[in-house]
């Protein structure tokens, strides 16, 4: 029984490989352009580390699923998770990553933790070239004191 499956399986993907040929043929993929809300690549359970000249990872960026937009420069990345090498980590439902702006911002909850304590808040905005964070509401932090 399991040589019978195996080989209905074998036959669908010989059948769906055929049809992708053949409806790439017959597309003239010149033609086609990248329209500014169309996705143009995504990631499904990824993980991507930033690594400084000396070959320390500086953070590393991980999450569910990440979908970016060429014509908008615009990334979304569902279920977030930032970690540093200074030891802060930062999770939250999903984040907006704007290029052309460089701005990180959400409306969901967002955890943060660091060497010396935790901060949450409802939404958040980011702005990487003036190294300004800010938390929109509902804001609890702990800190130890040491």
């Amino acid at each position: 029984m399991k040589h019978v499956i195996t080989l209905i399986v074998v036959l669908l993907l010989i059948l769906l490989t055929t049809q992708v040929e053949d409806y790439l043929s017959k597309t003239d993929l010149g033609r086609v352009t990248m329209q500014k809300d169309q996705i143009d690549y995504y990631l499904v359970d990824f993980s991507i580390m930033a690594v400084e000249a000396d070959g320390n990872i500086s953070y590393e960026l991980s999450g569910q699923h990440l979908s970016h937009w060429q014509g908008k420069r615009q990334s979304r990345i569902i279920a977030p998770e930032i970690n540093t090498s200074a030891g802060f980590k930062l999770q939250s439902d999903h984040l907006l990553y704007d290029q052309t702006t460089r701005e990180i911002s959400t409306d969901a909850d967002v955890f943060i933790t660091a060497p010396n304590g935790t901060m949450q808040s409802t939404g958040l905005t980011a702005k990487l070239d003036d190294n300004l964070l800010r938390f929109d509401s509902n804001v609890r932090s702990t800190y130890q004191v040491k």
